[in-house]
């Protein structure tokens, strides 16, 4: 999987970084928030990535569901739902670890939302839900269980099916659309073995 990062070295994350945080707080804005959440993950030395870019380039599959997912590090299953709309130019995709995807947050407890460019609808080609298994962390990558919780995994999708994935990614949400990424990683025949056993 191919992860496209905001490109910057840690040490002008770590210059730019300094700008935000002397501003006074009272006078700061959620956006320079988000700056600054993004410029201090980089300044350690973290890739950093928008989320919707990274979906839109990950591609769909002929029926127009999505080939990358993401959900908690705690799920072990991940489903989504793609809304789209007839000469719209975006469709709204939302992931959950479990069925029901209600919910306003763009990323929640239990769902993570992004809006990308819209692809075009066949007619009866597209299918708007599907459910996988999500991947698990090798212990190398496995933040402790008390902490689980606060990150997401990224992965590209074999099927919107059973089949155990390759090649995921963890996240930590920064703010909005932006990502650290935490780790990377293959399955191993065997882990994947392991994860096509899993019940459903």
């Amino acid at each position: 999987m191919n992860l496209s990062t905001l490109e910057m070295s840690p040490e002008d994350a770590a210059e730019r970084l300094k700008e935000y945080e002397a501003q006074l707080a009272g006078e700061r804005t959620a956006e320079d928030d988000a700056i600054r959440s993004g410029y201090r993950a980089a300044a350690r030395g973290l890739p950093v990535i928008h989320l919707p870019t990274v979906i839109g380039e990950g591609g769909r599959f002929p029926d127009g569901m999505p080939r990358l997912a993401i959900v908690r590090a705690t799920a072990t299953a991940c489903w989504v739902n793609v809304d789209w709309w007839r000469g719209a130019e975006v469709d709204d995709i939302t992931f959950t670890d479990h069925r029901d995807d209600r919910g306003r947050a763009a990323v929640g407890a239990h769902r993570v939302a992004v809006r990308v460019p819209a692809v075009p609808v066949v007619q009866g080609q597209r299918r708007h839900r599907g459910r996988t298994v999500v991947p698990l962390i090798p212990p190398q990558h496995r933040p402790n269980r008390r902490r689980l919780h606060l990150f997401h995994i990224l992965w590209e999708v074999e099927k919107w099916d059973p089949t155990p994935p390759v090649d995921p990614a963890l996240l930590r949400h920064i703010r909005g659309d932006l990502w650290s990424v935490v780790a990377t990683w293959d399955l191993t025949p065997l882990e994947r073995a392991v994860l096509a056993a899993r019940p459903s």
